[in-house]
């Protein structure tokens, strides 16, 4: 059916008015060599996936980590501070045609 995450999942929220595709673009890679740099301190920390809905100014992050301490340092690396970190949570991603 689809790839079930058994690491821990944490979801960020991003309230950004104005988001656009460029802005998203530039936020991920921040986020990714914000991770690659936490991740190199010693605590694994992957940005897995990002979920933008510019009608809502809302940008989602879902992050594959040992703890929300290190999303949330990598979330104040990249500058780009989560406003709300979901824990527990679960991500069921499809790969591949069904």
């Amino acid at each position: 059916m689809g790839d079930v995450r058994s690491a821990m999942n944490f979801l960020a929220e991003w309230y950004l008015p104005d988001l656009a595709e460029t802005t998203v673009d530039d936020i991920v890679t921040r986020l990714d060599a914000a991770a690659a740099a936490v991740s190199g301190d010693g605590e694994h920390v992957r940005l897995v996936v990002t979920l933008s809905v510019p009608t809502d100014e809302v940008l989602y992050g879902l992050f594959d980590a040992d703890s929300p301490d290190a999303v949330t340092a990598t979330c104040a690396r990249a500058g780009v501070p989560h406003q709300r970190l979901s824990t527990h949570v679960v991500a069921r991603i499809v790969t591949g045609a069904a």
